[in-house]
């Protein structure tokens, strides 16, 4: 069979003119097996999930309430007090420890220790310029505390107090701990008392006893001081000479002119012999000095 001359041509030319497809992959799902998937996850599975989740924290609560409330890993052994001595650091001892075991709820448990009640009754009793409280584990409880700086010792009806340079009481104390060559003793015999913890003087009176008390003890005289009194008469400080006489001193005057006169009086008068003089010296008044 001959064929045409063009046929050949057309026909590539129709193959030209062809649609070309693209081809992509596309997944497929098959409802069958996708439901069996489902099925395979139990719903008592996730019930018994969330009671194991619900059993372990019982767990960790039950183990928490045993170590705090019946086991002794957390028992206070041992109170350190620092920054006091003697009598007084034992005294806060026994509060603390007091405090630790009347407890009803965390009895004697560092961990459940109230901090802020122990503070609150150490700076009611005590005149504390610094406190801090804190747990050592496993055992210890420290506290390191700081009382205002004593200025002298303070006499009232009988009883003893530590008082700063602004006449606030610091803390009551034994007379047998009292050095008398540390700090002035000074006796209160006004009718008025102690009120909360403020004594009843004022910072120039305690200013001007402490001076001669500082005057005195570093001069050498064959005289004792016993205490310093304040009472009714006003800007008056009398120091009281141990088997000796009162010293009456006027707090407005100068200290210098009348520590003078005194030493003036002793030497060329009494010729440092006390027992000729009954009551007192009164070196209150500029020009005179009164002996009784």
């Amino acid at each position: 069979m001959l064929f045409r001359g063009n046929s050949f041509k057309r026909t590539n030319r129709l193959g030209a003119n062809r649609r070309k497809y693209v081809y992509s992959a596309k997944a497929y799902k098959n409802p069958f097996f996708q439901n069996k998937r489902t099925a395979s996850i139990k719903p008592g599975w996730l019930k018994n999930k969330s009671k194991l989740a619900i059993f372990a924290v019982v767990i960790v609560i039950s183990i928490i309430v045993w170590l705090l409330f019946f086991s002794t890993l957390f028992k206070i052994q041992k109170i350190e007090v620092s920054g006091v001595e003697g009598s007084l650091s034992g005294e806060i001892e026994l509060i603390a420890r007091g405090l630790a075991e009347n407890r009803l709820v965390g009895k004697n448990n560092l961990l459940l220790y109230n901090k802020s009640d122990l503070s609150k009754i150490l700076n009611e009793k005590y005149y504390l310029d610094n406190l801090i409280i804190q747990r050592k584990l496993f055992h210890t409880l420290t506290i390191n505390l700081r009382e205002k700086q004593q200025a002298a010792v303070w006499r009232e009806d009988e009883q003893y107090y530590y008082i700063d340079g602004d006449g606030n009481i610091i803390n009551q104390t034994d007379p047998l701990n009292i050095n008398g060559r540390s700090y002035p003793l000074i006796e209160n015999l006004t009718a008025v008392k102690i009120d909360g913890r403020k004594a009843n003087i004022n910072k120039e009176a305690i200013d001007y006893i402490l001076n001669l008390f500082n005057e005195f003890k570093e001069k050498k005289h064959n005289f004792e001081i016993e205490r310093f009194i304040i009472d009714k008469d006003v800007n008056t400080v009398k120091m009281a000479i141990l088997a000796g006489p009162k010293i009456h001193f006027n707090i407005k005057a100068s200290l210098a002119e009348q520590t003078a006169k005194l030493d003036l009086i002793v030497k060329d008068k009494l010729k440092n012999d006390f027992k000729t003089i009954k009551e007192y010296i009164d070196l209150r008044y500029a020009n005179n000095v009164y002996i009784k």
